[in-house]
């Protein structure tokens, strides 16, 4: 037993190098996959089979290499270790380039039981587009706020909401075809 100890956590330049790769074709595999699945969500088929096609390869190319290595030689400690860390570092920066690329707007609407303009002035006071409608619920008068916004804005204005009518419900959903309009932090684009 302490010898199988000893052999995961040995440490050589041989592991060293190993670790490095797993490190980077893990850290490639992750990334191109989880930009693969934005595209894929988005609904760009050619280009998410085309990004498939070079996430299976690198896929391949880890299992054939990695895993064989794995197998001749024994798991290191180093090689788990550097497996994890490279998925986790994949992960955060295809969310990055998700981000960057994926310029998601969403149109929120708050339905609120506060028929006051409370909510949407403080709203409009934020830099937000807002559109009111009257309507009635099952227990009587409410207000719908519409609003568009990108999706990294959303927090801050449920928060906005939040503090007002700590009862509101919000619900949103993406907005494809977008033309014209005010719109939170993007109004130069349009």
């Amino acid at each position: 037993m302490p010898a199988l100890i000893l052999k995961i956590f040995s440490f050589n330049i041989n592991i060293l190098i190993w670790s490095s790769v797993v490190f980077v074709a893990i850290l490639a595999q992750v990334l191109v996959g989880t930009v693969r699945l934005i595209t894929m969500v988005k609904g760009n088929k050619a280009l998410a089979m085309t990004i498939g096609f070079f996430e299976a390869a690198i896929a391949l190319t880890i299992a054939i290499t990695v895993i064989s290595n794995a197998v001749k030689k024994g798991i290191n400690f180093f090689m788990i270790l550097s497996y994890a860390l490279g998925f986790a570092l994949g992960l955060f920066l295809g969310m990055i380039i998700s981000q960057k690329i994926s310029k998601d707007i969403l149109s929120i609407n708050i339905v609120t039981r506060h028929t006051g303009s409370e909510i949407e002035d403080t709203l409009r006071a934020n830099g937000f587009g807002v559109t009111c409608y009257s309507g009635s619920g099952k227990d009587g008068n409410l207000k719908v706020l519409n609003v568009i916004c990108q999706k990294r804005n959303l927090g801050r204005l449920g928060k906005i909401v939040s503090d007002i009518d700590k009862k509101a419900m919000l619900t949103s959903h993406t907005v494809d075809g977008l033309s014209g309009g005010f719109l939170y932090d993007i109004k130069s684009r349009i």
